[in-house]
Parts: structure tokens; C-alpha cells; sequence
């Protein structure tokens, strides 16, 4: 089996730990390379290191803002929507872009989004 080690690499780097302490601990000490796992070593080391590979809360929420603008066509890039959604933010109830909006501002902030700046949207194009 092909393994993909350049995940377990960017894992790590995004937690601040080296890889071959990571798979020594794995291993009990017994080695620090990788290509001396086993496949079903290698594949309960990667595992385990999944939870530690979790998107920050809230991404997917933002994802979805994102998303829908995209569908507008506000923007071709992600920076260029970012900053849409930003200014439209800044002149809502929390005055906030949108990475500085906690878990419930921004589940209510994607609510309104998704139901009354879209579907004005879709009213605007049958004009």
C-alpha cells in the first residue's frame, strides 16, 4: 500500500511536533522512521494523529459563507470574497470580518446570509 506521508508531515508541523518523536512514542521507542512501520502500524499511527488534524470550529460555516457568495458571483478569488463578506460584516449587528466572529455570532451571521442576502440575490437575477 502506497502511504501518504506528507500528511502525517503537515500534521505535525501544524501541531509543533517532530515526526520521529511522534512515531517513537508510537513505537515505544523501538524506531523513529516511518518506513519501518508496518502497514497496520502506519495506518493506527495516522489514525490516531486524525484527531489532531481537525478544522478550527467554525470552518465550515465560513466554508459555506464563502460558498454561497461564490455562487453570487461577488468575487473570483477567495481573498477578493473574503473581503466582501468582510464589508458586509462590518456593517451588520457585530461590526466584525468574519475570522473575528465567535461560534454563535457567526452561526447567526450564516443564517442571515443564506436566507435573506441569497434569496435577494435570486430575486434580483428574475427582475
Amino acid at each position: 500500500m502506497k502511504r501518504n506521508y506528507s500528511q502525517l508531515f503537515a500534521i505535525c508541523k501544524k501541531n509543533r511536533l517532530e515526526y520521529k518523536d511522534v512515531v517513537s512514542e508510537f513505537t515505544k521507542g523501538r524506531t523513529e522512521s516511518l518506513k519501518a512501520l508496518t502497514d497496520p502500524e502506519y495506518n493506527e499511527l495516522m489514525r490516531r494523529m486524525a484527531r489532531y488534524n481537525t478544522p478550527p470550529p467554525g470552518d465550515q460555516q465560513r466554508k459555506k459563507m464563502i460558498a454561497i457568495c461564490k455562487l453570487m458571483h461577488k468575487g473570483k478569488q477567495t481573498a477578493e470574497i473574503l473581503q466582501i463578506i468582510d464589508e458586509w460584516l462590518l456593517k451588520q449587528k457585530y461590526e466584525k470580518p468574519l475570522m473575528q466572529l465567535d461560534l454563535q455570532q457567526l452561526g447567526i451571521m450564516v443564517n442571515i446570509y443564506e436566507t435573506n442576502v441569497y434569496p435577494d440575490y435570486l430575486r434580483g437575477l428574475n427582475k
